[in-house]
C-alpha cells in the first residue's frame, strides 16, 4: 500500500472513513502537553503499603487526580497517576507503589498515550458497518442495536451448525482481567473456539524453553537482586527502551561494581549504557551458550555439586530409546518417549508437568557411588546429607539395560562448540568467547536476564533452554545475584496458616456453563483456509491489530481473510485489521472503564477517569449485549464495577487492610496485607521446580525423535550461510521493540515525534557501501513474500549481515508496503510436538536495494 508521506503528518490513513466521508485526523484541542517526569523510568518515592499515598501532590484547583494501571503488553504494569481538567486527561505521571519506595514508573509511551486516546479522529467513535470491499475502508455509521442484531444473526447461524466454527481471538492490547478475558469467556459460554495466542505473537519460544528446564513458563530474580551480582549479562533484552521499570536496578548494580554486558545484534539503548556490547549474529544465541558451557566443562569449572543435587545431570538415560530409565519396586519398567500431556495448558502457556511437580520423581533412577547400584533418584536434601552419592558421569547396565547419565549427553552436545566454531557461527572473535566464558564462571555470582528477542526464531525454545542450562552448569540457579531470568521478578506473599480459600473471587467469572475449544494459534491460518483443525466461519477480534502483528501479511490478506465468512473487530483504534472487518465496534481504553490487574503483591485497578469517547463501550458491556441475543445472558449479569467488587470481596487475609474508597477509588492500587516486598530468589536451595522430575530438567525425552533431547543449536529456517535462498537474499532481517510503541499501540503519539517520526531500516556501513546506499536513502527491502520501501539509517550499531526495523509500525507510515510483508509463518514440527510453533519473526532473509 502506498502513501504520500512517511512522517507524523501521515497519521491520517486516507482509507479511514466516518459517516461515509473521508475525514482528516486533527489533534483534539484542549489536551495538555505531557509531563515527562520519568522519561527514563525513574520516579518518586513511595508511601507505606496500607496507608494513603501521601507523597502524591494534591490536584490543583479545577483539577481531579485519577489513577490507572497501564495494561499494554510490555509486562511492567505501571501504576499511573493522571490529572483531569474540564473532563479531559491533561497529564500523566508515575503513580506510587505501596511498600516499594523508588519503584514508581511511567514511560514516554504511557505519558503521551492520553494525546492519542482523546483524538476523536484516531478513535473508532461509533459502531461501523462495511459498505465497500474488504480493505476499501468504506464504512457507514450504525447504531449499537443494529450492530449487535446483525452480529447475533450471523453468529447464531454459525452456532446452530457448529459452535466451534465461531472463533473469538483476544490478543494483548489490553491485559486487564475483564478486557482480555471477556471475549474468550463469552466463547466458553457458547462452546466456541478460542486461540492460544503466544505462538502467533512470537512469545511462545521463551515459555517452552523455560517450561522444559524449570517447569514453568515464567521465573525471574527481582531486578533488585542484581545488586548482589558481580557480572550481569543482558541477553537479547533492551530494558532501557522496553521495560523501563527495571532500568534503575541495572544502573544501581553497575554503580555497585557489577560489570554489565549486553549480547545483542544491535547496539540498543541498554547496550549504550553497559560496560560492553558483544554483537552476535541473530539466530545463534544457543551456539554461544553451548560454546561457553564447553569451555567451562572443559576447564573443570562446572558446578558439580549443584548439578548432582538440583538437576537431572546424574539421571540415567536408556541407550536403546533415549528415555529416562525408570524403576518401580526395584525393577526396570518399560518407558515410552514423547508421551502426550493430558492438558495442553491455558492461554499463553506451554504444556507443563501434570499434577504435583515431581509426583513421579521416585521412578527416575541414578547410580549411587556409595552402594555401586542403581537407586531411585533422591531429592536434593538427601544428597546434601550424604546418604547417597549420585554419579555425575558414567555408563552403567541396570537389569540388562545399558544407560549413561544425562550429563554425559549434555557434554557430548557441547563438545563440537569449540571457541573457533562458536565464534564462526556467532560472528564473535574466539578470544571474546573465551574471555566471556571465563568472566562468567569467575564472577561468583553472575546473573543473566534473557529477552524475548532471541527466541523469535525457528526452534524457538532453544535460546532460553540453552542459556538457562548454562546458568545451571555454572551453579548460578537459585543463588543471590545469579539466575537465568525471564520477565520481571517473582511475586511473593506471606503464607497464611490454616487458610485454603482463594485470594480473588473469580468463581462466578469462571462459571461459563460450557467450555471453549482452545486451539494453538499456529493453526489459525490453516483453520481459516483449510478448516484444519476447525473451520472459521465467524471471527471476533479483540485487543488485536491481527494483520499488523502476525507474520506474512500478504498471506493473511490474500488467503486467510477471504476464507472467513464474517469478521468483527472490537478496538479503540482504526487499525489495519479494522479496515478488513465487516463490523467495527468502538472499545474503551484503560482510562475509560473498570478493570483489575493482579500484580501480586499489588492489586491494581482501572476505573473511568474520563467519559468514553463517542459511543465506546467496555468489552464486558459489549459481550453482555451479545449474550442477550444469543441465549447466554445468565452468565453476564453484572456490570464491570460489580465484577470487580466481587473479585476483591473474599475473606482472604490479603484483604484485611483493604478499603474500597481509599484503595480503589482514590488510589487505584492496594498493597496486600500478606505482601512480601523483599527481593525474591527463585529456586533457592533447589526448591520450586515444576518439572516431572522435580529438578532442573535440561534433558527432555519428548524431543528425542528430533535429536534435541538436550540443548542444541539448529540452523535457522532461512539460513544466511548457504543455499540458493542465501545467495538471493543474503541479509538477516529482524524487528526490534523500541521506546516508541508496544506493538502497534502508541503509533504515533504526537509527543513522540521528537524521538522518531517514521520507520527506519538500520544497516551496517559495510552492507550499505556494498550496495551503493547512503545514510538517509530510500531503499527497497524485499524477498519472495513481499517488499517495503523505507528510509535507511546507516550505523555501526548493528552487526554486518543484519538489517532491522522497529516492530509495530503500520503501513500508514511506510513509503510503500509494510515489514510484515517480509515475514513468514512456517510450522516447526518439533515445536508442534512439544506445544505449538512460535512465529520466527527474526528468522527472515531479505535483500536491500536503493529505491
Amino acid at each position: 500500500m502506498k502513501t504520500t508521506e512517511t512522517h507524523a503528518g501521515a497519521c491520517e490513513p486516507e482509507y479511514f472513513m466516518r459517516d461515509g466521508k473521508l475525514t482528516r485526523r486533527m489533534f483534539i484541542k484542549g489536551v495538555g502537553a505531557i509531563t515527562v517526569a520519568s522519561a527514563l523510568g525513574f520516579g518518586v518515592e513511595n508511601a507505606g503499603a496500607s496507608e494513603a499515598l501521601a507523597d502524591e501532590a494534591p490536584a490543583a484547583a479545577g483539577e481531579k487526580a485519577v489513577h490507572a494501571v497501564c495494561t499494554v503488553n510490555c509486562t511492567s504494569r505501571c501504576h499511573l497517576r493522571g490529572t483531569v481538567r474540564d473532563g479531559k486527561l491533561v497529564r500523566v505521571e508515575p503513580g506510587d507503589m505501596p511498600g516499594r519506595p523508588g519503584y514508581a514508573n511511567a514511560c514516554l509511551r504511557s505519558m503521551s498515550y492520553i494525546q492519542r486516546l482523546q483524538d476523536e479522529n484516531a478513535r473508532v467513535m461509533y459502531p461501523m458497518r462495511r459498505t465497500g470491499e474488504r480493505g476499501s475502508g468504506e464504512f457507514e455509521r450504525i447504531t449499537w442495536d443494529e450492530a449487535i442484531d446483525e452480529i447475533a444473526e450471523k453468529l447464531n447461524t454459525v452456532l446452530a451448525k457448529d459452535p466451534q466454527a465461531a472463533s473469538f481471538y483476544s490478543f494483548t492490547g489490553d491485559l486487564g482481567k475483564l478486557s482480555w478475558e471477556a471475549p474468550t469467556r463469552y466463547a466458553a459460554t457458547v462452546g466456541a473456539t478460542t486461540w492460544d495466542i503466544e505462538g502467533i505473537m512470537g512469545d511462545h519460544g521463551a515459555s517452552m524453553g523455560m517450561t522444559m528446564v524449570f517447569g514453568t513458563h515464567r521465573g525471574a530474580h527481582d531486578s533488585r537482586d542484581y545488586l548482589n551480582s558481580k557480572l550481569l549479562i543482558v541477553w537479547g533484552r533492551n530494558v532501557a527502551d522496553t521495560h523501563t521499570s527495571e532500568l534503575r536496578d541495572y544502573v544501581a548494580a553497575r554503580k555497585n561494581g557489577a560489570k554489565v554486558i549486553v549480547i545483542d545484534p544491535r547496539q540498543c539503548s541498554t547496550a549504550a549504557m553497559a560496560d560492553e556490547w558483544i554483537p552476535i549474529k541473530p539466530q545463534t544465541d544457543p551456539a554461544l551458550a553451548l560454546g561457553m558451557m564447553n569451555w567451562i566443562i572443559g576447564n573443570d569449572l562446572h558446578a558439580k555439586d549443584k548439578l548432582v543435587e538440583e538437576s537431572v545431570a546424574p539421571y540415567l538415560i536408556r541407550e536403546d530409546d533415549g528415555a529416562y530409565l525408570r524403576m518401580v519396586d526395584g525393577a526396570v519398567v518399560a518407558t515410552a518417549t514423547g508421551a502426550s500431556k493430558a492438558d495442553e495448558g491455558s492461554i499463553g502457556t506451554a504444556p507443563a508437568a501434570q499434577g504435583e511437580a515431581g509426583a513421579d520423581a521416585g521412578t527416575f533412577v541414578i547410580w549411587d557411588e556409595l552402594t555401586g547400584a542403581a537407586v531411585p533418584a533422591p531429592d536434593a536434601a538427601a544428597i546434601k546429607g550424604g546418604s547417597v552419592k549420585p554419579a555425575l558421569s558414567g555408563s552403567f547396565t541396570v537389569d540388562g539395560v545399558a544407560c549413561r547419565t544425562a550429563f554425559d549427553h549434555l557434554v557430548d552436545a557441547c563438545a563440537p562448540y569449540t571457541l573457533e566454531r562458536t565464534g564462526e557461527i556467532c560472528g564473535i572473535d574466539p578470544d571474546v568467547v573465551e574471555r566471556l566464558s571465563r568472566e562468567y564462571i569467575e564472577a561468583q555470582p553472575a546473573g543473566i536476564r534473557m529477552g524475548q528477542g532471541m527466541q523469535r526464531v525457528y526452534h524457538s525454545y532453544a535460546p532460553f533452554r540453552t542459556v538457562a542450562t548454562l546458568a545451571m552448569v555454572a551453579g548460578y540457579i537459585g543463588v543471590p545475584g545469579g539466575g537465568a531470568s525471564h520477565a520481571g521478578g517473582t511475586a511473593t506473599n506471606k503464607p497464611v496458616a490454616g487458610y485454603t480459600g482463594p485470594v480473588y473471587g473469580f468463581a462466578d467469572w469462571s462459571d461459563t456453563g460450557k467450555k471453549a475449544n482452545l486451539v494453538p494459534s499456529s493453526k489459525v491460518y490453516s483453520a481459516a483456509v483449510s478448516h484444519d483443525p476447525v473451520p472459521i466461519d465467524f471471527l471476533w477480534i479483540a485487543n488485536s491489530n491481527f494483520i499488523n502483528m502476525s507474520p506474512d501479511s500478504n498471506r493473511i490478506i490474500n488467503e486467510v481473510i477471504p476464507a472467513i465468512g464474517f469478521i468483527v473487530t472490537v478496538d479503540p483504534w482504526w487499525t489495519w485489521t479494522a479496515k478488513y472487518s465487516d463490523i467495527v465496534l468502538p472499545a474503551c481504553t484503560y482510562w475509560e472503564h473498570w478493570d483489575l490487574i493482579d500484580r501480586s503483591p499489588w492489586a491494581m485497578f482501572n476505573q473511568p477517569a474520563i467519559e468514553p469517547m463517542g459511543e465506546s463501550k467496555s468489552d464486558v458491556e459489549i459481550m453482555s449485549l451479545l449474550a442477550k441475543k444469543t441465549g447466554v445472558e445468565q452468565y453476564w449479569d453484572k456490570t464491570d464495577e460489580e465484577w470487580i467488587r466481587q473479585f476483591v470481596g473474599t475473606d482472604h487475609p490479603a484483604w484485611d487492610d483493604f478499603d474500597w474508597d481509599r484503595d480503589v477509588v482514590e488510589q487505584g492500587i492496594y498493597g496486600r496485607s500478606d505482601a512480601l516486598y523483599d527481593s525474591a530468589i527463585v529456586y533457592a536451595d533447589g526448591a520450586g521446580y515444576k518439572t516431572d522430575t522435580g529438578k532442573f530438567e535440561f534433558y527432555t525425552e519428548s524431543l528425542v525423535a528430533f535429536d534435541e533431547e538436550v540443548p542444541t543449536w539448529q540452523p535457522p529456517c532461512e539460513d544466511p550461510r548457504e543455499g540458493e535462498l542465501a545467495a538471493k537474499y543474503p541479509l538477516v532481517y529482524i524487528q526490534y521493540h523500541d521506546r516508541l510503541n508496544v506493538h502497534t499501540q502508541h503509533i504515533l503519539n504526537p509527543a513522540l515525534e521528537v524521538v522518531q517520526d517514521e520507520p527506519l531500516l538500520q544497516m551496517n556501513p559495510v552492507d550499505a557501501e556494498a550496495r551503493g546506499i547512503a545514510h538517509g536513502d530510500v531503499v527497497r527491502v524485499l524477498n519472495d513474500r513481499g517488499d517495503m520501501k523505507i528510509r535507511v539509517f546507516v550505523t555501526e550499531g548493528i552487526i554486518p549481515g543484519t538489517v532491522a526495523t522497529q516492530s509495530g509500525w503500520t503501513p500508514d507510515y511506510f513509503i510503500e508496503g509494510c515489514y510484515q510483508n517480509l515475514t513468514h509463518h512456517t510450522i516447526c514440527d518439533a515445536e508442534e510436538a512439544y506445544s505449538m510453533t512460535n512465529s520466527a519473526f527474526y528468522d527472515v532473509l531479505v535483500e536491500v536495494e536503493k529505491a
